[in-house]
């Protein structure tokens, strides 16, 4: 589905089922439904890995990942589920960049040049922060939107 019509806007998705994650994904639940956002909240304990796929399945375009790092600094990782592509933001800029998606105002593409691309596993298990370029354009024609490689 486009994020714009997709019947659930976003996943949020605990690493871990303790009660301080908890906490911080049902702040930013409240927060995304206060914003008439849509969201499927997966407290689950199966692997991360199988939650992203069932959001996938359903079609929910963008997933919020809470992790140890957020009690810490407060930020939290969004993937993208058509790159699946994950950008690392602070925990308050989530409702707002998620409704500017939504609602056409701003694109993927630049909030991944906007905030830090987070690559996962680099082997060893870790994850791995960098900034990165989009190597892929998108252009709008009379005919619809296409992605083409960037320059």
């Amino acid at each position: 589905f486009n994020a714009r019509v997709a019947p659930t806007k976003c996943a949020i998705l605990p690493i871990s089922s303790n009660a301080e994650c908890n906490a911080v994904v049902d702040e930013i639940a409240l927060d995304l439904m206060e914003n008439d956002i849509s969201i499927r909240n997966d407290k689950s304990t199966a692997a991360l890995g199988r939650r992203y796929a069932r959001a996938d399945e359903l079609g929910v375009p963008f997933a919020v990942t809470v992790d140890f790092d957020t009690l810490v600094d407060h930020s939290v990782t969004l993937r993208e589920r058509d790159t699946m592509k994950q950008i690392r933001l602070p925990k308050s800029d989530v409702t707002t960049l998620i409704s500017a998606m939504v609602m056409g105002k701003t694109t993927w593409e630049k909030c991944m040049m906007k905030y830090q691309v987070v690559q996962v596993d680099d082997g060893e298990g870790n994850a791995k922060a960098e900034l990165e370029k989009p190597k892929t354009v998108v252009e709008k024609s009379p005919r619809g939107s296409f992605h083409r490689p960037a320059k």
